[in-house]
């Protein structure tokens, strides 16, 4: 617990240093700015008081596998906390709301409380945008440090740290070698990243957008959260089409990406996740299209479930049910692995549809017969395949159980299903006013939001680590 303490506190200071800004932005528009202060200072607060009381307790330092899934469950769940402070004023002091809006904001969600989007300061709305900027890189940051702290930095040295790590390291979608201690791995990501959003907003602003609006929509584009910044949205053909392009790069695993940065370009175009991804868009677009002879609606629509990101150009409740059902199907397998992307994954699919006939051969041969399970050429133990299936498996419960709590308070299957298929895919499409959804529904999708964006695992651990004997 000590190492974990430690890591935390400096995580709250870290996110103390981008209510920057907010701030500047509250500045330069001359609207309030003490909230985003008060959040920054008791962000900086608990973050020292937790690397003071981690220097009292007593232990060896280092960052076990089970600390280092504690530490990424109570991250996304503290710093959450702390930056729902900011929207406070915009709430009136509704504090189930602003928590609402941070835990989708931090999780790249997307779901709003609020009514309107009229008449709320600039600064709020950029910070609304950023906490899924944060979030959408946070999460792959965490788990490259996880590495960093453990060690890890190849297959083989997973593989040597035991099953739970290999099985870690391979899920999050480090196949590949990473560089020595991940330092220009974790380099290499934050520029992909960095120039990525640059490049965004310049190519918005070019094509009409209003600056502010082309950085909101950027940070919101590329983590693959949705957040919005006007009741609408836009209508321009080339402006859609940048939006597209920065979704799909917000869903590719950024070690994809690394690929190009190492000019290893055969393995980012010969990708399968990307492969996949592609092939399965233009099924479902060319479904979709027998119904609805508008290919923009249909494209952006789809698009926008696949990676998780939750935009829409079109009322959802209107759209015909087989277009409803393909857009579900989209956020169920959500974007890649190491991606900013929510959803089940699709290599988590596609190491369970590969391992049924697997199983199969193992049960016609011999039970001495030695069957070796293969992805992607490269052996990997059995394990892989059982972590991968109990991850779809708890999804599916958590997904079940929460459309039933909806449907207990009186919202009809259908939109209770939407709800949490796009909830517990960090997507944040809506099909009802969330505002008016009582008070259990909105505590339903904040849990089904954090679980989404954790993959559920740093959870159970968290879990078994209060209640362990």
């Amino acid at each position: 617990m000590k190492t974990v303490l430690k890591y935390l506190g400096w995580i709250l200071l870290i996110s103390a240093i981008f209510r920057i800004v907010p701030i500047i932005a509250a500045l330069y528009y001359e609207e309030s700015m003490s909230f985003f202060v008060i959040s920054a200072l008791i962000s900086i607060i608990l973050g020292w008081f937790l690397i003071r009381l981690s220097s009292r307790i007593e232990g060896e330092e280092g960052l076990t596998l089970t600390g280092a899934l504690v530490l990424t469950a109570l991250s996304f769940l503290i710093v959450p906390v702390v930056g729902a402070i900011s929207f406070l004023r915009i709430f009136d002091w509704n504090i189930l709301n602003a928590l609402f809006e941070a835990v989708s904001g931090f999780t790249t969600t997307g779901f709003s409380v609020l009514e309107s989007l009229e008449g709320v300061p600039k600064s709020v709305l950029l910070w609304r945008a950023e906490t899924q900027w944060i979030g959408g890189i946070g999460i792959i940051m965490v788990f490259l440090f996880i590495f960093s702290r453990l060690r890890v930095h190849s297959y083989e040295a997973a593989m040597a740290k035991g099953e739970a790590t290999q099985s870690l390291y391979q899920s999050q979608g480090f196949s590949e070698e990473l560089e020595p201690g991940t330092r220009k791995t974790t380099r290499n990501i934050l520029l992909i990243y960095s120039s990525y959003t640059v490049f965004g907003i310049i190519l918005l602003s070019l094509v009409g957008l209003p600056f502010f609006d082309s950085i909101a929509i950027t940070f919101a584009s590329l983590s693959t959260g949705g957040f919005s910044v006007t009741d609408g949205f836009y209508t321009n053909g080339l402006q859609l089409a940048i939006i597209c392009v920065l979704m799909i790069l917000g869903s590719i695993s950024f070690m994809t990406h690394n690929n190009l940065i190492r000019k290893r370009f055969k393995e980012f175009f010969l990708n399968l996740e990307l492969e996949a991804f592609f092939i399965i868009l233009a099924i479902f677009s060319a479904l979709a299209f027998l119904i609805l002879k508008n290919p923009k609606v249909i494209l952006f629509q789809l698009i926008s479930a696949f990676t998780t990101t939750g935009f829409s150009i079109s009322e959802i409740t209107l759209l015909p049910h087989l277009i409803i059902f393909l857009i579900m199907a989209c956020m169920l397998i959500g974007g890649s692995i190491g991606s900013t992307a929510g959803g089940i994954k699709i290599f988590r699919l596609y190491t369970v549809i590969k391992a049924i006939p697997w199983f199969v051969k193992k049960l016609s041969n011999p039970q001495t017969a030695v069957i070796p399970f293969k992805l992607k050429g490269k052996v990997v133990k059995e394990n892989f395949v059982l972590m991968a299936e109990v991850f779809i498996s708890c999804y599916i419960l958590v997904l079940l159980a929460g459309t039933l709590i909806f449907m207990l308070l009186g919202y009809p299957f259908l939109d209770s299903a939407f709800q949490l298929v796009s909830g517990l895919g960090t997507v944040g499409l809506q099909t009802m006013e969330l505002s008016s959804v009582h008070w259990i529904g909105k505590v339903t999708l904040m849990i089904a939001m954090w679980l989404g964006r954790l993959e559920i695992f740093p959870l159970l651990v968290l879990i078994n680590k209060m209640f362990k004997k």
